[in-house]
């Protein structure tokens, strides 16, 4: 994303001792760019320290983030939509308020069944 289509970003800070976010309004600035508009997914780090990150993203229906993994447990709540997440053998369906936690360094994949929106947290291992 260019400095120009995402420009708010510079007066955001990531890091500092208190932050507050409207969930409702950073989706809706997610929906009005490009990469939502014309493409299948956009995301947003609202916290980025050496400790934590937190990370709001959106995907289109039948969109996967195909199998990965980070360093750090991570959790994740859907705030819309609907996905399965699957880690190894296990799939689990999610959808709306559900909750995911997942020990660390586990590949796993991510499949928006609806348009979903979601916050992903990584602690960052020491």
């Amino acid at each position: 994303m260019t400095e120009h289509q995402r420009s708010g970003l510079r007066e955001k800070s990531l890091k500092a001792p208190l932050l507050s976010f409207s969930i409702e309004k950073e989706i809706e600035k997610l929906r009005k760019e490009p990469e939502w508009q014309e493409g299948n997914r956009n995301a947003v780090t609202l916290q980025k320290n050496s400790n934590l990150r937190i990370v709001l993203i959106s995907l289109r229906k039948g969109i996967t983030l195909h199998e990965h993994k980070v360093e750090g447990p991570i959790t994740l709540f859907v705030l819309s939509g609907k996905i399965n997440f699957t880690a190894g053998e296990e799939k689990v369906n999610v959808g709306s308020n559900g909750f995911i936690v997942l020990d660390k360094a586990i590949p796993h994949d991510v499949e928006a069944l609806e348009d979903t929106s979601f916050i992903l947290t990584i602690i960052q291992p020491k």
